[in-house]
């Protein structure tokens, strides 16, 4: 069958593109870096559905829908629509709005009759819906169960058309070290499709059965897409695997290193025992006023380095330029995360939002500066070019200070407890052993 994207007004495409270009721009800057896995599953034909774990609230989306070339509507909460003016925005902006159980009062019916209708309608016109299943956002690093909507929207559309719709669901699984914080990272991972089809016959039987055994196999296929701690018990556990599998430097790409740990959080996840080691190990290192960098780069440098003193002294002129220019527009947007006192989920949207302006004026400043210093346009934007190569070498200082001064630290508590820092490191051996012997 000869498939063709969902018939969408041409303005409306128009300003689609816009904002992609706007999506881009911001999550390029706010994510020091975003590994894309699977992207030959992100292209695709035809009617689909789009699944999600959903860690990091309206991020979500953006990060999955950057990678897909079809213009996407979105199934979001109810609470969004209830203001005029972010309704009317938000139904012209590819969204449909659904009631959950928590947007409706009590004694209050939730009839979401409509958006199922709409859902319909637009996969029969071989359009493309994003569901963040889980209904609501926790930045915990595992996967809740899902809402059943996305089986109920699949087979209702097959069922409305004789199981010959084609409707295809793209699993995707999204995962971010730090959900909140500025040049974090994160990682999205397309899956292969799931067919709908096949579970035909099971739904004709017993609908109910069929909706929530679908609805499992979808979550169980996202879930294996991320790095998932399984529960809230798991959650730390996650954290503390990326932190050993970063500073072991095993020379492995990040797309090796997220692989290796999603195969060992599958294969390890119940293994209470190796859990709890870890746990201890990173419980140690906080009483004792330690991190693991600092640990692993003593335990690699036991004689004092002039490596990163030397770097340090190199890049020192560089770090005051980049840092002295962007402070400001880096500063403002975390300052304006704590005056609104939103849920902090909502954080990296405030942050990056708050950057498309911030930053830009910067840069309109840095050249309007360059410009009145050198009276020319050519050196001006030059100039704008070191400001931003600076930025990017201020980072790299930052993360080359912290190295060296975690290190110094960890060497500081190794003289003053010898022996505590034997075990810590015999510990911290132990555990890294383990970890890539399995």
């Amino acid at each position: 069958m000869a498939y063709r994207n969902a018939p969408i007004n041409p303005v409306m495409r128009l300003i689609y593109v816009l904002l992609r270009i706007v999506t881009w721009a911001g999550i390029s800057v706010f994510y020091r870096r975003r590994l894309v896995l699977g992207r030959e599953h992100a292209r695709f034909d035809g009617p689909a559905i789009v699944v999600a774990n959903h860690p990091s609230t309206l991020m979500d989306p953006l990060n999955v829908g950057l990678n897909i070339r079809q213009e996407m509507f979105f199934l979001a909460n109810y609470g969004l629509f209830k203001n005029p003016v972010s309704a009317w925005i938000l139904t012209r902006l590819f969204c449909i709005p659904v009631k959950r159980k928590e947007d409706v009062a009590e004694g209050e019916a939730r009839d979401n009759d409509a958006a199922f209708e709409q859902s319909f309608r637009h996969l029969e016109k071989n359009g493309v819906l994003f569901i963040a299943a889980e209904g609501v956002s926790w930045m915990n690093r595992y996967v809740r169960p899902f809402k059943t909507g996305t089986a109920r929207i699949a087979f209702g559309a097959e069922r409305r058309n004789h199981w010959q719709l084609g409707v295809k669901i793209i699993p995707v699984g999204v995962s971010y070290d730090a959900p909140r914080l500025f040049r974090s990272r994160t990682t999205v991972e397309y899956g292969a499709a799931i067919d709908p089809a096949p579970w035909a016959e099971a739904f004709q039987k017993d609908p109910e059965k069929a909706v929530d055994d679908f609805t499992e196999a979808i979550r169980s296929r996202v879930a294996a897409l991320t790095l998932d701690g399984k529960s809230e018990a798991g959650d730390a556990f996650v954290g503390q695997l990326e932190t050993l599998v970063r500073n072991a430097q095993s020379g492995m790409s990040d797309e090796e290193a997220f692989y290796f740990q999603k195969n060992f959080l599958a294969k390890n996840i119940e293994n209470e025992s190796f859990k709890a080691k870890v746990a201890a190990y990173f419980a140690a290192l906080e009483k004792a006023g330690l991190t693991d960098a600092g640990l692993s780069y003593n335990v690699k440098h036991p004689v004092s380095s002039i490596q990163y003193p030397i770097s340090m002294l190199l890049l020192a002129p560089f770090f005051l330029l980049g840092y002295g220019f962007w402070v400001l527009p880096c500063y403002l947007p975390a300052l304006l995360c704590k005056r609104l006192k939103l849920y902090p989920g909502y954080d990296s949207n405030v942050k990056m939002l708050a950057g498309l302006f911030t930053f830009p004026l910067a840069l309109w400043a840095g050249w309007k500066l360059a410009f009145w210093l050198f009276n020319s346009s050519l050196w001006a934007w030059a100039a704008l070019l070191v400001l931003i190569v600076c930025g990017y070498l201020a980072e790299v200082f930052m993360d080359i200070g912290r190295c060296w001064w975690e290190g110094r630290w960890s060497r500081f508590f190794q003289r003053q407890n010898p022996d505590a820092w034997q075990d810590l490191s015999s510990t911290r051996e132990g555990i890294i052993s383990l970890l890539f012997a399995s």
